[in-house]
């Protein structure tokens, strides 16, 4: 037991340090600037606490088993927190060694695990998590890569299992990106044998066979085998999907996804796994087809929580990390050193360019970097080139290890970002609770058959996206009109403004309530959106019959957040759920990257608020879980600058240039995305900032300074031409001098000589 004490508090003491280290030397976490899923996992721990940690570990899997103890049950018994998966077979290896599963007294306390996969039923991703993890779990295909990961970050799958690379076509660099916008950890890899099938309708002769469906990569990775046969391939969007298409038509069922043209069950085969063949009723004719038999992909495993704790000396292990570097000459030679010097091996690295969020982080902190140590504006972005890169690396040690340690130590001093994607057993083993929950699992399924198909069609946000909100907007201005054009294609919007706003609604397919109707406007609302100014949000507030909004989700949309936070939460009944958004964009704007910020102040319904947010987020938005206090920190100032720049540069001070510089067609913009916004709004943005007089004061000093700077130049100028003018005089005044004097020693020369002469002729 005091070993394990001994552990807990080395981790404790290395999750303080660690944020203490990460809030005093970078700032602001990564974290605030993706999106909610997106903070580093490592795990960094004080030099000397490796050993404690490597005895406290090993002492307790010797006294396991002395007392014969499985090892499923020293730790948390069978079941953790939230669901895990499990395995067909009464035994599994963990570490490098068999134990045996002892049934757990209670099977119902088992919970499923849902594991996520990209493709249809049968997909080559299905079998893989099958082989991983066994026939018991519950596979859930997903449409895509981004879906997966959403699934398990909502918690509504336990896990997802991801390609990451295959030995034929390379890196899925889509996973890659993901991996660094969401917040999950690897828990294992498992290398998979890729081996494509030829399937058919039942008692199909093999002759009548002229077409084959499935994947352009599968058909490629088969050329040869339809070549010989005289077999024309024909590309479809999935390899699985392609069965599926086969047993759709066999099944008289319609919709979906139709079969080429010319294509029918009687002379066409699919190429998919045998597990799609099995799922969909078709006939394998032969297993094996593709041309090179040295086809593997290598899936990754990605849960919510990571298993470094659960690693030790005999397990073969990886650790998976990204970072990125500055642009100076040998920065990855150096890097790379970190690991070299202390005979790390590494199995990988590979290059990718970094996401626009990334690019944008770095680019933030590099701004507060420069200003804390008093650089000037003119400096900003000069270390940040167009094109950045991450780098992916994959070392064979754990990140408990202490010469990984020190390496990751000496790898943030050198890099600008760096974040350890997970460490993890190598080569198909698996520890921690997810093998706890499959050898429980598997105790508790030995010797029962599988009935039906372990498989579910959809999840619960499935419906949320199909899902249609009633929205209404209080107040119909400029930006309630934009935000009434992004909703109204899936949604029912309606709106409700003090002015006629009915010629505008109809325009936008939207239902127009005059404010005398506010209580039949508020009727069968899911969420009620507050657009107007910020000093007229108290006002609305009393106007709205408050109790009409129990149960509604309340969303403002002001440039700033902590004062409509506190006075939503004052003044609307505690059944009311609140949403703080600053959506920051513009009627002009496109909204694919855009930032959109939001802070759950005060949500029950998290489908509901969840669903609200997806409008952006399909709209390939930015989005960013932020802190009101945060957001007002960082993203109000910037917003009062902007838009009092703005409004300084009016029509009159940028005329229309047929050539113009990228500088002023920036300002051109800045000024066109503030004109239309009224003077409330940015009123409000000055009376709720409490820095804005003093960035104000600071703008008319920075244009006094530039006015003093100016002046003193000018007068530079001036009293340099004056010197100039003056020395020039000076100088023609002393030609003339030296001329006149010239000019009389001239003429006594002249007078002595002709004296001289006189005198010579009288003596002759």
């Amino acid at each position: 037991m005091s070993s394990f004490r001994r552990l807990l508090v080395w981790m404790m003491v290395a999750s303080i340090i660690n944020l203490a280290a990460s809030s005093s030397s970078e700032g602001p976490s990564a974290s605030r600037y993706f999106t909610n899923r997106s903070s580093n996992n490592s795990i960094l721990l004080p030099k000397g606490a490796l050993r404690d940690i490597r005895s406290a570990i090993e002492s307790a899997q010797q006294t396991q088993q002395n007392n014969d103890i499985p090892s499923s049950l020293s730790q948390k018994p069978y079941v953790t927190s939230s669901s895990h998966s499990s395995m067909g077979m009464a035994f599994r290896r963990r570490g490098g060694a068999v134990s045996a599963a002892t049934p757990p007294s209670n099977p119902s306390d088992i919970k499923p695990i849902r594991v996520s996969f990209q493709g249809e039923a049968g997909a080559y991703s299905e079998k893989s998590l099958r082989e991983l993890l066994g026939p018991n779990v519950i596979a859930v295909p997903r449409p895509n890569f981004e879906s997966c990961y959403r699934a398990v970050a909502s918690k509504e799958c336990d896990y997802a299992i991801v390609p990451i690379e295959n030995s034929l076509g390379g890196s899925i660099h889509e996973n890659y990106d993901l991996m660094l916008r969401y917040d999950l950890t690897i828990v294992a890899e498992h290398d998979f044998r890729v081996r494509h099938c030829l399937l058919t309708k039942p008692g199909l002769d093999p002759k009548e066979i002229k077409y084959a469906i499935s994947h352009p990569q599968a058909l490629s990775q088969c050329d040869n085998y339809l070549r010989s046969r005289g077999i024309v391939p024909r590309a479809t969007y999935d390899t699985a999907g392609s069965a599926k298409m086969i047993s759709k038509v066999l099944k008289g069922e319609s919709g979906g996804r139709e079969l080429p043209e010319h294509c029918t069950p009687e002379n066409t085969a699919a190429i998919a796994s045998n597990l799609a063949g099995e799922t969909f009723g078709l006939e394998c004719k032969e297993e094996g087809i593709e041309d090179d038999d040295s086809n593997f992909t290598r899936f990754l495993l990605l849960g919510r929580n990571g298993v470094v704790q659960h690693l030790n000396k005999k397990i073969p292990s990886k650790t998976s990390l990204v970072f990125t570097l500055p642009n100076s000459a040998g920065a990855l030679y150096k890097s790379l050193a970190c690991f070299s010097l202390r005979d790390i091996d590494m199995s990988k690295i590979e290059s990718r360019p970094m996401s626009a969020a990334l690019l944008n982080y770095l680019r933030f902190r590099n701004t507060v970097t420069q200003l804390r140590v008093g650089q000037t504006s003119s400096s900003f972005g000069k270390d940040m080139p167009r094109f950045r890169y991450c780098f992916y690396l994959d070392i064979l040690s754990s990140e408990l290890d202490e010469g990984v340690q020190n390496a990751l130590h000496h790898l943030r001093e050198q890099s600008d970002y760096c974040r350890v994607l997970g460490s993890y057993p190598a080569k198909s083993r698996l520890v921690g609770p997810v093998a706890d929950a499959v050898e429980a699992l598997n105790a508790a399924n030995v010797g029962k058959s599988r009935g039906t198909d372990l498989r579910l069609k959809s999840l619960p946000s499935d419906d949320e996206e199909a899902r249609q909100l009633n929205i209404g907007i209080v107040g119909y201005g400029a930006f309630g009109q934009y935000l009434s054009k992004q909703m109204a294609g899936h949604h029912n919007v309606r709106c409700v403004d003090p002015v006629d706003k009915m010629k505008q609604a109809e325009e936008n397919n939207v239902e127009y309530f005059p404010a005398f109707e506010m209580s039949k406007f508020l009727q069968g609302l899911d969420v009620v959106i507050i657009s107007v100014p910020m000093i007229e949000l108290e006002d609305t507030l009393e106007s709205l019959p408050l109790e009409k909004l129990r149960n509604k989700l309340v969303v403002e949309v002001c440039s700033l957040n902590v004062y409509p936070r506190t006075l939503l939460t004052r003044m609307l009944p505690p059944e009311a759920d609140i949403l703080c958004c600053n959506p920051m964009f513009g009627p002009d704007l496109p909204l694919d990257g855009v930032p959109v910020v939001y802070e759950k102040a005060r949500i029950r319904d998290t489908r509901r608020a969840d669903c609200f947010l997806s409008i952006f987020e399909r709209a390939r938005c930015q989005m960013v879980e932020m802190a009101s206090e945060d957001h007002d920190a960082y993203v109000a100032d910037a917003e009062f600058v902007t838009h009092l720049t703005g409004r300084l540069l009016d029509r009159n001070l940028l005329p229309v240039s047929p050539v113009s510089s990228k500088e002023y067609a920036a300002l051109c913009d800045v000024a066109g995305m503030t004109a239309n916004d009224p003077f409330d709004m940015f009123y409000g943005m000055f009376k709720y900032n409490d820095r804005a007089k003093e960035l104000l004061n600071t703008m008319r000093d920075n244009l006094a300074s530039v006015e003093r700077k100016l002046a003193a130049k000018e007068a530079y100028l001036e009293a340099s031409a004056e010197m100039k003018n003056t020395d020039r005089q000076k100088l023609l005044a002393e030609c003339r001098m030296l001329l006149r004097e010239m000019a009389r020693s001239n003429e006594s020369l002249a007078e002595e000589q002709s004296s001289s002469e006189d005198e010579q002729e009288e003596k002759e």
